[in-house]
């Protein structure tokens, strides 16, 4: 009997472990997007690949420098556009820090865009129209 409740009780604890798949994301590598003037002067930047989980939006990019450390910030329009789902303009601002290298560089940047979401409500949907990115972004605030 001891036997047969023992099998009972470690059948129940492993039924039940379930496991959940969670984003972790160094937030040291994580750069905050904001809502600011999407007219600003940029220096010149590709796009080559758009990734989006949760509120991680993940951009590739190739840029011309190498000698000096550039900085990236995401700017989303104040201006929302009224559609279903809503639309925001967001643009990739390069600062090169007057970089006159050549090197081809390649580097995925990290974006938090929760600041670019409608409301921060659960299952609330925005589309965002990258600057230099042909297809629209689709939001849902988790």
């Amino acid at each position: 009997m001891k036997i047969v409740s023992i099998l009972a009780v470690a059948a129940l604890l492993f039924a039940c472990n379930t496991t959940k798949e969670v984003l972790e994301v160094d937030p040291i590598d994580v750069k905050m997007a904001q809502i600011g003037d999407v007219n600003q002067e940029s220096a010149s930047t590709t796009i080559t690949g758009v990734t989006l989980e949760g509120n991680i939006l993940s951009l590739e990019v190739e840029y011309s420098g190498g000698c000096t450390d550039h900085s990236f910030e995401l700017v989303g329009s104040p201006m929302i556009m009224k559609s279903l789902p809503p639309k925001r303009t967001v643009k990739l601002v390069h600062n090169s820090n007057d970089d006159t290298c050549r090197e081809w560089v390649s580097e995925t940047i990290k974006f938090n865009i929760k600041a670019l979401a409608v409301t921060e409500t659960s299952g609330n949907e925005i589309t965002l129209l990258l600057d230099g990115v042909k297809e629209p972004i689709s939001y849902i605030y988790p």
